[in-house]
């Protein structure tokens, strides 16, 4: 046999996935839903389901439960004992709503050197995704996806266990311990797919994979020894009883005496391995935790830099519009005076500075009808307005004020009816009040981003 490592991860303890805000966590990290150089959703294969996991997992749970809900609401009296959505219901139960697996065949040194066969991988990963779905029927397949891009390549099973036979309740319901098993868990995960993978790893890698260790974290030495002793001596009371005048019922009862002692040392060994394996798992998942929380910190980095480049395009953005500033003025003031503006010379035809302004950036409403939502607006009690003005032949030098029209709803009013709150103080978008948001909004970022780094 060989040397290359098989391992076959199932979520549990802190990892289990017994809420939504974990699911769409798995979610997020398995689909590459965040920004990192170390990763990338370029380099990740979908086998099973879509790019939205968390829409996979509630189809399986529709597909496999609609009709035992159905079934088991139509026998309840008492409307409060209905359940109306079965995800929802068992999201709330604090129980495993979906299991992930995660397998992985090589470590980190084996793939250093045989980088050029990672991409068989998929064949492998593909291959034991279908036998798995055969040696476990009951762990109904949402999303399944392949990592390539970190440093083994591995597999992410994402799936809902649905057992049928309970005697109370749906006849048909989620289940992780009636699906997982100890034997399912062993026989099949450990030893049977194991199997599998190395017959298909062989044929398309060329490498064989390691046996079973006999356990996982087996480090128990010195009890191993006890037991071993213990055995010995058992063998050494049963060849003097053989030899002695004991009668019968003698040999067997130190033989009874013996073997109870024997059996409580193993009970012990036992124990001490399963709790060991049980604290290696919970260490494997609490290091996986801990780098979805790294990742959601390098997204949550990776915003506020673009967040800040932002901000200062849009400082180089006012400052180039910072000279139009008496022109804009001049236009606010007419607006608030409610006075026309001639803004060029109708006699030529050719615009003045204001009406060059005006005519870039007016907005057709209809044919000679115009209103500047981006130039000026003022907050009024009917909401943020803008002027509409008729623009004489719509050539832009003669805007006569003919109402005022709300932003947000497009409703126009009556210019009576809103003038009296035109004023300069009511004044709103202007571009030094955008440059002090701007600087305010700067001084909030690098505050956000000091706290980060506590």
């Amino acid at each position: 046999m060989g040397n290359v490592s098989y391992s076959a991860h199932i979520s549990n303890g802190k990892s289990a996935i017994t809420s939504k805000s974990k699911l769409l966590g798995v979610a997020k990290h398995n689909l590459r839903k965040y920004k990192s150089p170390e990763y990338s959703s370029d380099n990740i294969l979908l086998l099973r389901g879509t790019e939205d996991l968390y829409q996979d997992v509630k189809n399986v749970y529709h597909q496999e439960f609609d009709e035992a809900v159905q079934q088991y609401n139509q026998k309840q009296k008492r409307a409060d004992r209905r359940i109306e959505d079965y995800f929802e219901h068992v999201a709330n139960l604090n129980q495993d709503m979906a299991v992930e697996i995660i397998f992985q065949c090589g470590d980190k040194e084996f793939w250093e050197e045989h980088t050029d066969k990672k991409e068989k991988m998929y064949n492998v990963y593909a291959y034991l995704l279908s036998t798995m779905e055969r040696f476990l029927p009951n762990f109904k397949v949402a999303n399944a996806v392949i990592h390539f891009d970190e440093a083994s390549p591995h597999m992410h099973v994402v799936g809902v266990p649905v057992w049928e036979g309970a005697k109370k309740g749906l006849a048909k319901k989620v289940s992780k311990r009636n699906v997982f098993t100890p034997e399912s868990l062993s026989v099949i995960l450990q030893d049977k797919l194991r199997e599998e993978a190395g017959s298909c790893f062989k044929f398309n890698v060329k490498e064989e994979l390691a046996e079973k260790k006999l356990g996982r974290n087996h480090d128990l030495s010195v009890m191993e020894y006890k037991v071993v002793k213990e055995t010995e001596r058992l063998e050494e009371l049963q060849e003097q009883v053989k030899d002695s005048d004991l009668d019968l019922f003698a040999k067997k009862l130190a033989y009874k005496e013996v073997s109870k002692t024997q059996k409580e040392k193993l009970d012990e060994i036992n124990k001490d391995i399963s709790s060991k394996e049980a604290q290696a798992e919970e260490l494997d998942y609490q290091i996986t935790i801990m780098k979805s929380q790294l990742y959601e910190y390098e997204e949550e980095a990776s915003k506020l830099e673009k967040f800040k480049e932002s901000l200062s395009n849009l400082k180089q953005y006012i400052a180039s519009y910072m000279p139009l500033s008496p022109l804009i003025e001049e236009y606010a003031n007419a607006v608030e005076g409610k006075r026309e503006i001639q803004a060029g010379n109708s006699f030529r035809g050719l615009l003045t500075a204001l009406g060059e302004l005006l005519n870039s950036f007016k907005e057709l409403i209809v044919d000679g009808i115009s209103w500047f939502p981006r130039l000026m607006r003022w907050q009024t009690s009917k909401g943020e307005v803008a002027p509409v003005f008729s623009d004489y032949r719509n050539e832009g030098y003669n805007y006569r004020l003919v109402a005022y029209q709300n932003l947000v709803t497009k409703e126009q009013y009556s210019v009576e009816s809103v003038q009296e709150e035109i004023k300069a103080e009511n004044r709103v978008g202007t571009l030094e009040q955008l440059e002090r948001r701007i600087e305010e909004t700067e001084v909030l970022v690098r505050k956000l981003h000091k706290d980060k780094m506590r």
